[in-house]
């Protein structure tokens, strides 16, 4: 504790646990002048304590103090703190369990998880992918059976012999093996880039979109280069043969062509193109 001589006004500090409770007698240094000092009444909010909390300093229970004579620390200051810091982090403790049980998704019920995914499936670049990758697959089975079946000399030979000219092998590839590979790769083409539009590839629905007008274009081709073989045939045609032929081609080229189309349109719809964007 700090002592001041009553005399001369010299200072100095004495430990607390030199001083006993009838207190001590000293002698100033300066003036020689002897005074009693005793040690000051704890408050009724002060810890007395016979160990220091924060050194552990200990006068082994002869005497009790509430600031410690070798650190100097204040114990009811110290024990507050580490009441305060043991608060703080029990407050801390809960507020992060209660961010991680607010922050963690709750699970889903397996019936709700079920209409999800089903619901998921049903989006129309999913179905328009399925769809494609379907007919891909026939046009290239199709066009693989075609590939298959072509015998190039067989059909030269037979076609030369019902003719009095003979026929050239460029012409039999063109009138009988050139689709069968035009549907093949066609085929090919059209399944790979469904199977990137189901995975929301950027440029699948422009090639997509490509395929589908390429498509349109090729039908009343195919079926009018149908119609102007069938009039080379060296057969006679009545008028009637004619007309038929004409109604076959508008409707079979509309009822190939009008769904094509209206999917073409579809696919700058919102719901695709913000899914897939160009």
């Amino acid at each position: 504790m700090k002592i001041v001589c009553p005399n001369c006004n010299a200072n100095g500090t004495v430990p607390d646990h030199e001083i006993s409770e009838q207190g001590r007698f000293l002698s100033c240094p300066r003036c020689k002048h002897g005074f009693t000092i005793r040690k000051p009444r704890a408050g009724n909010n002060a810890f007395l304590v016979d160990t220091c909390p924060s050194c552990s300093f200990s006068t082994f229970g002869d005497e009790s103090f509430s600031t410690c004579p070798k650190c100097g620390v204040v114990v009811k200051a110290f024990v507050e703190r580490r009441r305060e810091e043991v608060q703080r982090l029990r407050d801390q403790e809960l507020l992060g369990k209660k961010f991680s049980h607010d922050a963690a998704p709750s699970q889903p019920e397996p019936e709700t998880t079920v209409v999800a995914d089903f619901v998921e499936t049903l989006h129309p670049v999913n179905l328009i992918g399925w769809g494609a990758s379907l007919a891909a697959v026939i046009v290239l089975g199709m066009g693989l059976w075609g590939v298959l079946e072509y015998h190039g000399g067989d059909i030269q030979a037979q076609l030369s012999a019902q003719r009095d000219e003979p026929v050239s092998a460029w012409y039999v590839f063109l009138h009988y093996g050139a689709l069968p590979w035009a549907k093949s790769l066609y085929g090919l083409a059209l399944l790979a880039t469904a199977v990137l539009f189901m995975k929301r590839n950027a440029q699948s629905l422009t090639v997509l979109s490509r395929l589908l007008w390429a498509t349109i274009f090729f039908i009343p081709l195919y079926f009018i280069g149908g119609f102007v073989l069938w009039v080379m045939e060296p057969i006679p045609h009545a008028v009637s043969g004619y007309f038929s032929e004409v109604v076959n081609i508008a409707l079979m080229s509309a009822l190939w062509c009008i769904p094509l189309f209206l999917l073409v349109r579809f696919l700058s719809d919102r719901r695709i193109t913000s899914v897939v964007k160009r």
